[in-house]
């Protein structure tokens, strides 16, 4: 089984000589998720993008709105009345 990647590894692979993926700055980046963690996005290369600081934040929200529409689910119906149970169960014989 292969090791695990760190997060220092994986956020060094992602910004090292790159530039951030919306406004084109070349310092202070960080390595974002583009599904974020908190909705189940993994810690890979594939999920990951370099950002600036500045913009992280609103690239962050973007992205969290984007997921949960992807995510969101389905309404609740109330159960068909007759496959709800009854009131009473019968009695043994």
């Amino acid at each position: 089984m292969a090791k695990p990647t760190s997060w220092a590894t994986l956020s060094a692979l992602v910004t090292t000589g790159s530039a951030c993926s919306y406004c084109g700055a070349r310092e202070d980046l960080v390595a974002h998720h583009k599904l974020p963690r908190r909705l189940g996005g993994p810690d890979a290369l594939e999920n990951l993008e370099p950002v600036c600081r500045s913009c992280h934040p609103a690239v962050e929200q973007v992205a969290a709105a984007e997921a949960e529409l992807v995510w969101e689910r389905p309404e609740r119906t109330e159960p068909d009345a007759r496959a709800r149970r009854p009131a009473r169960l019968p009695r043994p014989y």
